[in-house]
Parts: structure tokens; sequence; C-alpha cells
């Protein structure tokens, strides 16, 4: 049998070369390591003395308002933002995030050592690309303060700034911070920028499908965007990887876990949309042509830079419920297969534009109908609605509503058409005898105007239209008494607005007040100048009070609300209109063929559309709705309602 040796008397086989190598080094290796980490700690001593930087500026978006607050549109840069408080967030939504990007967020202090350990070392391993496992805190700090080179000693500075971050701020602060700056796909920073561009709605209503394909978005979005057809296996993989997350830390039930798991997210999704500067927020009330409108007024006060990235709320005039009646009353005339276009506008008492409808459908026509060549198109022939804008003017020049001249059912004036003959019929080819211009209005007699249009200063006259509000110039022609020149119908509704207002032009605006995070407070008010003497006005809104009692504006007429106004009909019935007002509200309504002015002829179960039938009936709708809860009140100097005359059985139709 063998013996053996003691332990301590056992000889040591002498040791390989790679061995000896390899001890060799170790001392080495060691002082190399303790200089890494004595430099890293040098390191972390220096940033921890530098302060806290301050965030990186950041473009935000603009926010379109309605009167009352209510959010219609935005206006962004390739950069959309829209910050929110932590408590307007959807509780779902901020459970998705921390369980996915950061379960322990509640618990930590800013930092995950392990994981900054494994970065660093795969970092020195690979030259300089670093892994993740950045906390929430991390996250934020790397968006709001840092540039995104990918180093080591940006990985350093993160860490350190998120720990003296999370010493200063509230757990809460940095969750709000972090979610209001994250980059989400489609342009959008933000959670609330995000939810609108994803899926049209707040981030305060998202549910738990939505919440979790959201969060799924934080890390690479593009590479995960549901709309492109190479992604969306992607979008699915990211999103059960959330909602699994969200159950094991049981923010969720399983029920709720495949209950999410079952909706298709195209189902909740919307269309990618690229390189859009404006977003709408209410799709069915046709606010596209007023938000234009705002867009380019806002560019023109403030510049395009402040407008798409200065984050500013902008109040404006329209009312979103006037609006979407409106808009909802003239879509059931337009929608009819073979209809005209139709542009209404509605002015308050104060020239505030409460309603804008600039055409049937945005999509297919971006021309503003509404506002004529400076929305993109061209005017409108006005017919007989231009009539009290002449008759104001006869009024100014000396003439009573008492003057008298015949109504014929034609008239020829020698030379008054560019020095041919002018021939002017009355649209119901009868003879009236002699009529004063009270009746001539009533009635909408065309000849008792061709015989005024002599006895008038038309230069004067086309002035008087443009003190009136009526941006559109006009030209001191006979055919000017007729409403035979193109204007807008936002011009025909500032007209009639200075009747309702007692002769005052209250110019109209669409604007109410500007602010921003920075201080800006801007706040505007109509411009005000006393364009009528306020005899003339009252006396105009006596004689457009009987067009509407007994003459061809009857459909008009509104129970317990006096009104007043004008039918209008050019010729061949190529445009159709009413407007008028009462004492809170003025209106224009027009219908038209817009691309290529055909006549309105056995079209809307009609033989011919004037303004006496279809506008006249969308007139009293709207102005129906804008009265439906307000004292109607009374005109300056006037009775609400004048007593009807007998004779309201033989009216013309302009």
């Amino acid at each position: 049998m063998a013996k053996f040796r003691p332990q301590s008397d056992r000889v040591s086989p002498r040791p390989s070369g790679g061995a000896r190598r390899k001890r060799r080094w170790r001392p080495w290796a060691f002082v190399a390591l303790v200089g890494v980490v004595a430099s890293i700690g040098g390191g972390v001593r220096a940033l921890a003395q530098l302060p806290i930087p301050e965030a990186r500026g950041q473009d935000a978006t603009t926010v379109i308002l309605d009167r009352r607050g209510v959010p219609i549109a935005q206006l962004h840069a390739e950069q959309h933002r829209l910050p929110l408080t932590l408590d307007e967030v959807s509780t779902v939504l901020v459970d998705a995030v921390v369980a996915s990007e950061d379960r322990d967020f509640f618990r930590h202090a800013g930092v995950d050592p392990a994981a900054i350990g494994r970065a660093a070392w795969f970092d020195i391993r690979n030259e300089g690309e670093l892994q993740g496992g950045s906390t929430i805190t991390q996250q934020y700090v790397k968006n709001a303060f840092l540039e995104a080179d990918r180093t080591l000693l940006r990985k350093l500075r993160e860490a350190v700034l998120s720990i003296k971050i999370e010493r200063e701020l509230s757990k809460p602060d940095i969750l709000e911070r972090y979610l209001n700056v994250i980059y989400l796909g489609r342009g959008a920073y933000g959670v609330e920028a995000a939810s609108q561009v994803w899926f049209g709605t707040s981030a305060a209503d998202l549910d738990i499908a939505q919440a979790a394909y959201l969060a799924a978005l934080i890390r690479a979005p593009e590479l995960a965007d549901i709309s492109r057809p190479d992604q969306v296996e992607a979008a699915y993989r990211r999103r059960s990887s959330v909602l699994g997350a969200m159950f094991g830390e049981g923010y969720i039930t399983d029920a709720e876990r495949q209950r999410a798991e079952s909706i298709s997210i195209e189902s909740y999704t919307l269309p990618r949309i690229d390189n859009r500067s404006t977003t709408m927020l209410v799709h069915d009330a046709g606010l596209e042509w007023f938000v234009d409108m705002v867009r380019r007024e806002l560019i023109e006060r403030y510049g395009p830079a402040e407008v798409f990235a200065g984050g500013l709320s902008v109040t404006t005039s329209i009312d979103l419920d006037a609006q979407r009646f409106a808009f909802a009353a003239i879509q059931g005339v337009v929608s009819i297969d073979g209809a005209p276009d139709a542009a209404a506008v509605v002015l308050d008492d104060q020239g505030h534009v409460r309603v804008l409808v600039g055409g049937s459908d945005f999509s297919v026509s971006q021309v503003n109908l509404a506002t004529g060549r400076a929305g993109g198109g061209g005017g409108r022939q006005p017919g007989s609605v231009f009539k009290p804008i002449v008759l104001a003017a006869a009024l100014e020049q000396g003439l009573t509503l008492e003057t008298t001249y015949p109504s014929p059912a034609l008239v020829v004036v020698p030379g008054a058409d560019a020095g041919n003959d002018w021939e002017v019929t009355n649209a119901d080819g009868r003879d009236r005898g002699q009529l004063d211009l009270i009746e001539g209005t009533v009635v909408s007699s065309n000849t008792v105007y061709a015989g005024l249009a002599g006895d008038l200063d038309l230069d004067a006259a086309a002035a008087t239209a443009a003190r009136l509000g009526i941006e559109t110039p006009m030209l001191p022609l006979f055919s000017l008494v007729l409403g035979a020149q193109e204007l807008a119908v936002l011009d025909m509704a500032t007209g009639y607005s200075v009747f309702a207002n007692d002769g005052e032009l209250r110019a109209p605006i669409i604007v109410l007040g500007v602010t921003d995070d920075l201080g800006l407070d801007d706040h505007f008010v109509t411009e005000r100048i006393q364009a009528l003497d306020p005899s003339i006005s009252r006396s105009m809104t006596s004689v457009l009070q009987q067009v509407v009692e007994r003459g061809t504006g009857l459909l008009a007429a509104i129970p317990e609300v006096p009104v007043a106004g004008k039918t209008g009909t050019s010729q061949d019935n190529r445009d159709a209109w009413f407007v008028g007002y009462s004492p809170r509200f003025t209106t224009a309504v027009w219908l038209g063929y817009a691309d290529d002015g055909r006549a309105m002829v056995d079209v809307l179960g009609l033989e011919r559309v004037t303004g006496g039938s279809i506008p006249a009936r969308l007139w009293n709708e709207i102005m129906s709705e804008l009265h439906s809860d307000l004292e109607a009140g009374s005109f300056p100097g006037q009775r609400a309602h004048l007593a009807e005359s007998d004779e309201n059985d033989d009216v013309g139709e302009e």
C-alpha cells in the first residue's frame, strides 16, 4: 500500500508558461482596475459639483381654442408638444410607462447601480457603444438636459444629474416632466401630443390598449408604427410585452390583459400623416377654413417661428356649438346629390366672428368661399342683397324713403353699360307702377333701383360701401345698384352689421387673445367707427324688417325675435343669398356652384333657387338656434316687431 505525504510536504508542480504570464499580469490588472475606479470616482465627484443645467429649449405646440376655451386645433412644426400635469394623464398610461420602463421607479434613488455597471463595462469592451437599462429619471435627464451622444462621459453625467434631480424633485414631479419630453413618433413629444396624433384623443382619456401601445413606442417609436406593413409584428409584440409587465406588477387583471390583447391596434390608431403643421381636434364642424384664417393672422402678427414652435394659447371668436349646428344645417343641403356649394358667416354685436363655414368639404377644396379673394378664390355677385347698401348711400345723399320711381317690367338705360344700352327687368316680370324706395326694396324691384342709379353719385355710393366695411373695392358703375360686382360673404355680413349696430362699424375679428408660458398676454378688441348716421341706420332696419314681414324674406321670420334682412339672387340664378340681422347677431348665407357658376335650376327640388327659398330657410335655422337661450332684445330706437301690412300677397322674387 502506498503511503501519502502530509499536505505541507507535497511538491507543487512547475507552473506552465501561460499560468506564469497570468500571475505576472494580475498585479498590473489590479492596479489598472483601481486606476479606472479612481478615475471614475474622481470624475463623478467633479461632476457632482456641477449645478443642474437649464433644460434645453424645446419647440411647443400652439393650441387654438374656441371662445369658451375648448381646443379645436393645434399648430406645430416638426416637433409637436402639448405639456400636461400628471393628474391630467390617465392612470393606466402612467402604470403602463412605469411597468414597462422602470418598475422600481418609486423605490430607487435615480439610478440602478447594477445596470450602470453593466453598461459601463459593456462600453469599455465595445468602444463606446452603451447598453440600455436607464431609469425613468435618467431618461428624463437625457431628454431634458443632455445631448444624444452615446459616450461614457455622457452616461456618467446622466447618472450624477439623475441623483441630484431625485434629491430636488419628488417622484411625481419627475414622472410628469418625463411624460412631457419623451419622443413617441410622428413628430410628437410628450404623451398628450402623442395621444392626439396616434389616437385623436387626449392622454387623459386613454384606455388600457391605447396606453399599452403608447408605452410600447417609447423605445424606437419609428420601429413599431402600426401603419407601416413591415412593423406590424413589432407593434403587437411590444404592446404584448407592456401588457404583460402591467399584469406582472398588478396594475391590471389577467382578464383586462387578455381583453386588451384581443383589440387590434389598427382599430384605434389614426393613419399616419406626415409633415402636417395643423392638427384638427374637432372634425364635425367645418372649422378648417376658420383655422386656416387664424393661422394666417397669427403668422402675420407673430411670425412663423413663434406660431409653430412658441406654444401659444390662442382664444378665438368662434362659437363651437353654433358652428357645429350651422355646418350640419348646411351639410343637410349641400350633401344632396347635385347640390350647389354654400357658405355662411355669423357676427355678434361685438364684431366677433361666431360662425364661419367656408365651403362644403375642405378635403375637396381649401378655397374659403366665405372670404372671397382673401380665401384663395373669387367673390360672388350679391344681387339684391346689395340694394340696402345702395339705399343707405342714397339716404346719405339726400334722397328719402318716400322718393318714388316707376317699376315697369323692363327699363332700358341708353349708354349705361360701357356705352351700350343697359336693360333691366324685374325678376317676376311684372309692371308694379310707381313705387317709393321702401316698397321698391320690399318687393325687390330691379327697375326701381335702375331709376335710382340715375340720381346717385356712384363714386360716393362706392365709398359708402367701403365705409360700411365692405373690403372688396366697388366700381362706380350703374350695375353696382343691382349687386352685379363680386364680393365676399363676410363683406355682406359686415355691411349689414352696421345697420344692426346703430350705424357703428365693429370690424370683424377672429382672434380674441394670445398667451404663452413666458408672459405673453395679448388681448384684441373690435375697432369701432361710426360709419353711418344712426337715423339712417334705423331707417334701414325699418325697411328691412318689412322685407321679412311682408316681402321676399318671409321664410326668414322668427317668432318673438325682431329680425331684418334682404334676399338676393344674381343673374340666371347663379347665386342665392339671404343676409339679415337681429339685435344680437348678423348672418349671411350664400348658395351657388363655386367651380363653374352654373344656374341653380331644377336642383334641390326647386325649379329655381332664389334668396327667398333655401338661403332664407338656412338663415332662419341658424339664427333660431343662436337665439334659443337668449333674450331677443330690440333694435335701437325701434320696437321689436313692426305691424304686418295687408300688402303681403304680391311680392317679387328679387
